[in-house]
């Protein structure tokens, strides 16, 4: 256990950082535009990035759907090997991506004063209806920027590229803060700056991603590849558990912008975009973990390491909670300092302010558990469980309470939040509090590590090699399993271990269905690929018998892949 522990931790934390600075990144940039209109603007324009913020889930849904469900599929045919099928994978949904979004572009601007008028707005409200227009115009036609650069990000992350993924996001989030106050506050062109900033803010960072997928030096590239809608329809349903939140959350806010208005006029909206704003601080901390959290077991989860899932998960929650409840408790001790920098002024909206931050804070422990319980159950294979999570606290519980806190005092309405967590939590925890029965039989996984250069080899090929007998395997095939275990853990062991004696080499063994055997093996030697070894013929000076038994390996097997992953050598080798 001490090996996989090392590993996973090492490997998480890894990850972790750059997601962790990209998501307050993302934050800091998504309350930019309300922080600068906020304070040009006041309530008016406010409400207007509140008014806009449906259509903006509208993009979210199709964007992370496509990006989680593809790089989810990324990582798990990367763990077993199918490099090929990955990229080819990568470079349809790239493909659908692009039609989905330009389409999307082109009919959003076609109709946008119907759309403006299903948001909540029209020309007889004069300056808002002008100031959401300008916004919507522009969020709506830079609709393939916030696709792409989505789709990049989270593939990036998948193919051991974290750190790049999380200085384009970072870079380019600086660039639209920073844009924000230039285009708002010095020049003044209101919403349509605020838009323009983040629009400018996704060319940046698309033009920080393109090295990771241009080139040779990489296994993320693009290719050409034959359109496939179903493949890329395939891909959309398997992310729709984590996406369809943003779906949700669309009907949420249609209600609650209409119900606001009529209820407590422009400074009650201005009110409930604050803390939506507010609430990305926190949650995106959340989300953040979760980016990082997705490739670590969507990895292991091909390679069928359930406990390094497990502790993957364990860590999400500490790593996460830890940053998240200390921006949590910064908001609920200063509410009248989040209200003053949204421009919420005067004493009675910065005392309605400060009441619903505090409220809605009750709620967001709850919120963050899910987050990371959905996300864990997405990258496991089981998108119905991530389904059931989503679906419970973003509409079968939010929007039937939406409709019962509408019908209340609208001081009672901020209560709506932590009561929506709550009872969903409670729900989910019901329904999936049981032990779920694996789908694959962990009798078909044999697990070894080896910490030394003695004798340990010896016995686990041993082992090895009743494990093949155990599940029918002829002569001829355990021998070659032994063999390819044996020749691999001797090869890292003389070439990437020259000067340490600290080895580590995780080893999995999988019986597969189908009656092959695929050979896991994870190390902290040096950047090493066994299979790079080069040898000449036996009657020259410099054969090298290792070399030779990989050059065997490499002719015999199905298929073999090695990758660095975490900063960790990964190597498949398919029997």
């Amino acid at each position: 256990m001490r090996g996989k522990d090392l590993f996973t931790s090492k490997i998480y934390r890894r990850l972790w950082i750059p997601a962790a600075i990209s998501s307050i990144g993302w934050a800091l940039s998504d309350i930019a535009d309300a922080v600068v209109v906020g304070q040009r603007m006041g309530t008016v324009g406010l409400a207007a990035i509140a008014l806009i913020l449906p259509v903006y889930m509208i993009n979210c849904f199709f964007a992370h759907g496509l990006g989680i469900g593809g790089s989810v599929l990324y990582s798990k045919l990367l763990g077993e090997g199918r490099s090929r099928d990955a990229v080819e994978s990568f470079n349809r949904v790239a493909q659908g991506t692009l039609l989905l979004s330009v389409a999307a572009a082109v009919l959003g601007n076609i109709f946008i004063v119907p759309l403006l008028a299903l948001l909540g707005t029209t020309p007889a409200d004069g300056e808002l209806f002008e100031a959401t227009k300008q916004y919507l115009t522009i969020l709506i036609s830079a609709t393939p920027l916030f696709y792409f650069s989505n789709l990049l990000n989270y593939y990036l992350r998948n193919d051991d590229n974290g750190r790049l993924a999380g200085i384009g996001s970072v870079v380019a989030n600086v660039a639209d803060i920073v844009l924000n106050i230039v285009f708002v506050l010095v020049l003044g062109f209101g919403t349509m700056g605020a838009a323009l900033s983040t629009a400018i803010g996704q060319v940046i960072a698309i033009a920080i991603y393109m090295p990771g997928v241009l080139g040779r030096a990489h296994i993320l590239q693009f290719s050409r590849v034959s359109p496939s809608f179903k493949a890329v329809f395939s891909v959309f349903r398997d992310g729709f558990s984590e996406s369809v939140n943003y779906l949700y959350q669309l009907i949420f806010l249609l209600i609650c912008n209409n119900v606001l208005i009529r209820a407590g006029s422009e400074t009650a909206v201005a009110v409930f975009d604050m803390i939506q704003n507010a609430s990305y601080l926190v949650l995106y901390i959340f989300e953040g973990t979760n980016r990082a959290t997705l490739p670590v077991v969507s990895t292991y989860h091909g390679e069928h390491r359930t406990e390094s899932k497990k502790l993957a998960c364990r860590l999400s929650f500490a790593y996460g909670g830890i940053a998240g409840f200390t921006i949590m408790a910064f908001i609920a001790a200063f509410p009248q300092a989040i209200c003053a920098l949204f421009g919420v002024t005067g004493a009675e909206a910065v005392g309605v302010g400060s009441f619903a931050l505090r409220i809605y804070i009750l709620s967001t422990a709850f919120a963050g558990s899910q987050i990371l319980m959905s996300g864990y159950y997405q990258a496991s294979g089981r998108e119905k469980s991530s389904l059931l999570i989503t679906s419970l606290r973003g509409g079968f519980v939010l929007l039937p309470a939406t409709i019962v806190f509408s019908l209340l005092p609208i001081e009672y309405f901020w209560w709506l939040f932590p009561v929506t967590e709550i009872i969903a939590t409670a729900i989910a925890m019901g329904f999936l509090g049981g032990k779920k029965p694996e789908k694959f039989d962990p009798e078909r996984i044999y697990k070894a590590i080896i910490r030394s250069k003695d004798n340990e080899l010896g016995a686990i090929t041993a082992s090895a090699e009743e494990f093949c007998e155990k599940w029918e395997a002829d002569i001829k095939q355990t021998y070659f399993v032994t063999m390819t275990l044996e020749e691999v853990c001797l090869a890292i062991m003389q070439n990437g271990y020259k000067d340490t004696d600290d080895i580590l080499i995780d080893i999995v063994l999988v019986a597969e269905l189908d009656g092959g055997f695929t050979l896991h093996i994870r190390d902290n030697a040096a950047k090493f690929d066994p299979f790079s070894l080069q040898t000449n013929k036996a009657s020259e000076d410099d054969f090298d018998m290792n070399a030779m038994g990989m050059r065997v390996i490499k002719s015999k097997a199905k298929d073999f892949f090695y990758r660095q992953y975490g900063g960790f050598n990964s190597l498949v080798v398919k029997i």
